[in-house]
């Protein structure tokens, strides 16, 4: 089997993309599947600030998605240096082919909606909420450059391959026992340009009339809305036994800020806000466990 041709639409891949693409073919299984494409979904904080600017202006000003190892940032593992976790893992997953590679050369990290191909899901709320309440919506013809891992690169799959390669109908992170996990992890080689591989930028409703909605507006593709993340005390005793009370204590100190809300719930914007206003009191990783409880427990179904 060869790597299927980028349709004509697609950028030429450098050799080093077309060398990491290879690389995954050869470790996959020699099936050749005919499932339909289905879109990749790229999530992040629209309003978390990156060296002092809301990510969602960053992405508007640059009108592309860079990897952490451009961008100096990340919503998963962050440890692009030479030998760090991600770096490794990209070195042993594409052998080597990005070693040597400028780093807008490297793939871009998301997750395929698996609602398309029949899984019951997290409907509206994007393929891997655990990772932020937006999402891009990609044109599904990328998955014809992406490689896939079932379940998270986090686990050292076995599962892997291109698109034709997986096994769709048996995904292995279903077993897993948090729904945050129930994803396939999709690496997108060859960049990604907002006008011309999305689709659709979704944000949470929280978040209209703020910097980051008119930032996304501005990128010349439609902003859409899901239905929202709501997280209020009375998930709080499920925030502590999920996270632990340091993070359940972290939230309810977000509840007590919000003064007369009736009632009051916390939001993406009030992450935001937190992360902005309040940036020794909740650091990185408290946010991150915090976002992870309002992912899991604050959607309004």
């Amino acid at each position: 089997m060869q790597i299927p041709v980028p349709q004509p639409a697609s950028p030429a891949l450098q050799p080093a993309q077309l060398q990491a693409l290879q690389a995954v073919q050869s470790r996959g299984a020699s099936r050749c599947g005919t499932a339909p494409l289905a879109p990749i979904h790229i999530h992040f904080h629209a309003d978390w600030l990156h060296l002092g600017q809301p990510v969602m202006e960053q992405l508007a000003a640059s009108g592309r998605y860079q990897s952490q190892f451009e961008s100096g940032w990340s919503n998963g593992s962050y440890s692009p240096q030479t030998g760090g976790q991600r770096w490794q893992w990209e070195h042993d997953w594409f052998a080597g082919a990005y070693d040597a590679s400028a780093p807008d050369e490297r793939p871009v990290y998301g997750a395929v909606d698996i609602t398309l191909l029949g899984y019951a899901s997290s409907t509206g709320y994007g393929a891997a909420p655990r990772f932020g309440s937006a999402y891009l919506v990609l044109h599904p013809q990328l998955a014809m450059r992406s490689s896939f891992c079932d379940p998270d690169s986090y686990w050292q799959p076995t599962h892997m391959g291109l698109w034709p390669q997986m096994d769709w109908q048996q995904l292995q992170c279903l077993a897993l026992p948090d729904p945050l996990d129930h994803y396939v992890e999709a690496q997108v080689h060859g960049g990604l340009v907002l006008e011309r591989d999305v689709t659709a930028i979704v944000l949470d409703p929280s978040l209209k009339g703020s910097p980051a909605a008119a930032a996304a507006a501005r990128c010349g593709v439609p902003v859409l809305w899901h239905g929202g993340y709501r997280l209020t005390s009375a998930m709080l005793a499920q925030a502590a036994a999920y996270r632990g009370t340091e993070i359940a204590d972290a939230l309810r100190d977000m509840l007590a800020q919000l003064g007369s809300t009736e009632p009051p719930c916390l939001t993406p914007a009030t992450l935001g806000h937190a992360q902005a206003a309040h940036p020794a009191r909740y650091d990185g990783p408290t946010l991150k466990k915090a976002w992870h409880c309002m992912a899991r427990f604050g959607r309004a179904m």
